[in-house]
């Protein structure tokens, strides 16, 4: 038949009818299927840029939530170290203390004593302490991360949106 001319083939029209509309409906399935397909791809990607999203406000939640607590830990540290500080004055104060009382007990005890302290150098004094309170300087560069930190975590409270909600 396929020989002969479609003109010669009474049939053909038929033929031709059939293939078009199976076409038609291929069309349609696949037009169906294609939209189908693209609106779960448009889902899924949406999907994904969410989670990306909680992802991320998780990640910056933590990291604020480290940086306090690290600005926690370093203000600590500053007051530990303005302790140590006053110990190790007290310390030094008290050494002296028992320099000279070492020094009045060798010239009580004997005449020689006595003599031994007279040819031999005193202890330096040291100067008193003004109002009590040793000086004691913490690192400029810690001060300086530490209120940076602040003001940043105050921006951060003035943005998030939950804590926006609570103020209301």
């Amino acid at each position: 038949m396929s020989a002969l001319p479609r003109s010669y083939n009474p049939f053909a029209a038929d033929d031709e009818e059939e293939e078009e509309e199976a076409a038609a409906v291929a069309r349609s399935r696949g037009d169906a299927a294609g939209s189908g397909r693209q609106r779960y791809l448009q889902q899924e990607v949406l999907r994904r840029s969410a989670a990306a999203a909680d992802s991320t406000a998780r990640s910056l939640s933590l990291l604020y939530e480290s940086e306090r607590v690290g600005v926690a830990a370093s203000e600590e540290l500053v007051r530990q170290g303005e302790a140590l500080k006053r110990t190790e004055q007290m310390v030094d104060k008290m050494d002296q203390d028992l320099k000279t009382s070492q020094r009045h007990i060798n010239s009580i005890k004997s005449i020689w004593g006595g003599l031994v302290n007279y040819f031999k150098a005193k202890p330096p004094e040291s100067k008193p302490e003004q109002n009590g309170t040793p000086e004691y300087y913490a690192n400029s560069r810690l001060k300086e991360a530490m209120m940076s930190s602040k003001e940043q975590e105050s921006k951060y409270q003035e943005s998030h949106p939950n804590l926006r909600k609570l103020d209301n």
